[in-house]
């Protein structure tokens, strides 16, 4: 985490000449190198093209699911915005999305939709709670019908540290092809993985009510250099029957797959930016090798 939040630092001064805000809160008064200034985060400087603002400002006006508009807007070391920055743009260019998810799984002919904070509604009808993937990828099967990717993305968070635990998640556990070994109920709302446990009652209670969709994939992105989500991840897919139902991309999997579909022009400065920013950490070595050394704050 202190990594990443120095490379965002190091992206907001050498990157895009911005001077720090404060955070992480919106009432918070420190400042941090992480943090955009109010004035930066709502001139959009939080994403890394024009229209990726535009999408956002109309998601959070849409005012559902649980879109944080400060954290979104201003905090460079959040997840929400690299999921907009990265599956937002997708939905942008959905040409890209269908070559991209092709490459990373063989189901795929066609990405048909990419929704930001996706959760089905009536809530009541599926966890009734505030339960959302942090996009949702629906697509077309290469052999007929449709199926969607419920993503959850991880920058440096970590999961939900509560234990949820309802009805409502518990009858999903009964329903024939229920993806959970049926010794590990006590074990699902464990706080470790109880995040993990509704995204997946949300994929799972999406296929079963669904008549739009014939398969449903929880998929986790996250950054390679996060090793306690590597252990979350095998701790939960202990408790599943199949531990490949639960899907894994590291974000530069995704990168790399979107680096052979990507057209010249803006979709490569896109793909170029989003490499600085979030995987390029040798472009900020130098400076984080000093600041570790002189004990200086950035």
């Amino acid at each position: 985490m202190a990594r990443m939040r120095f490379h965002q630092s190091w992206y907001r001064a050498s990157a895009l000449g911005l001077p720090w805000g404060v955070g992480p809160m919106p009432h918070s008064t420190r400042k941090l190198g992480s943090m955009l200034t109010v004035e930066d985060g709502a001139a959009g400087r939080n994403f890394l093209a024009p229209e990726l603002f535009e999408l956002a400002k109309g998601r959070i006006a849409e005012k559902t699911g649980t879109v944080d508009e400060f954290r979104l807007l201003h905090n460079m070391l959040s997840s929400q915005p690299m999921c907009f920055n990265l599956f937002g743009y997708l939905q942008l260019n959905l040409d890209l999305a269908s070559r991209t998810f092709a490459a990373l799984d063989p189901d795929v002919e066609r990405v048909t939709d990419v929704r930001m904070e996706y959760a089905p509604e009536p809530a009541a009808d599926y966890l009734n709670d505030r339960t959302a993937f942090d996009a949702l990828v629906a697509y077309e099967r290469k052999g007929g019908g449709r199926g969607f990717f419920g993503i959850e993305t991880k920058l440096t968070e970590k999961f939900s540290q509560k234990e949820y635990d309802t009805p409502a998640y518990r009858r999903w556990l009964e329903v024939p092809g229920a993806p959970w070994r049926l010794e590990a109920a006590d074990e699902l709302p464990r706080m470790a993985h109880n995040q993990l446990w509704r995204n997946h009652l949300l994929a799972f209670s999406m296929q079963h009510l669904s008549d739009e969709y014939e398969t449903g994939t929880v998929a986790v992105v996250g950054h390679p250099l996060d090793e306690e989500l590597t252990r979350t991840i095998a701790g939960y897919r202990a408790l599943l029957k199949d531990p490949d139902c639960l899907r894994v991309w590291s974000v530069d999997r995704i990168v790399e797959a979107a680096g052979d579909a990507v057209e010249m022009g803006a979709q490569k400065e896109w793909l170029e930016a989003f490499k600085t920013r979030y995987l390029r950490l040798e472009l900020s070595e130098e400076d984080w090798r000093a600041f570790q050394q002189g004990g200086r704050r950035r």
